[in-house]
């Protein structure tokens, strides 16, 4: 734990490099010491078809970033902080970046090791 998903508008694929959109979120997250860095997980999904307001052109980003209880307010705020901080020049050009830190019931999670 974590698992951060990111979904990101299909067309800034051709505006950011999404692979570098992923390394700094993946980076913040450890570097906010809240997890052990062999247990963060983090990819992306391009979404083929969005829309945000009503503006036919914009673009957004969206973090959901998913953890085990146990974490203050104040840490999950310094978390989106820090992504925030780390995926800043890369994002200038998105009309729209919103993110989410949810807790997790364990009992409703299960992980499977091969």
């Amino acid at each position: 734990m974590p698992h951060c998903i990111i979904e990101y508008a299909k067309p800034l694929k051709h505006v950011i490099s999404i692979p570098a959109l992923v390394e700094a979120t993946h980076q913040a997250l450890i570097d906010s010491l809240l997890f052990e860095p062999q247990s963060v997980k983090t990819r992306a999904h391009e979404v083929e078809y969005s829309r945000v307001g009503e503006d036919e052109q914009s673009t957004f980003i969206h973090l959901h970033v998913a953890i085990m209880p146990g974490r203050t307010d104040a840490q999950k705020g310094l978390l989106l902080e820090r992504v925030c901080e780390a995926i800043s020049l890369i994002t200038h050009s998105v009309s729209s970046i919103s993110m989410e830190v949810v807790d997790i019931k364990q009992q409703h999670y299960a992980k499977m090791l091969n």
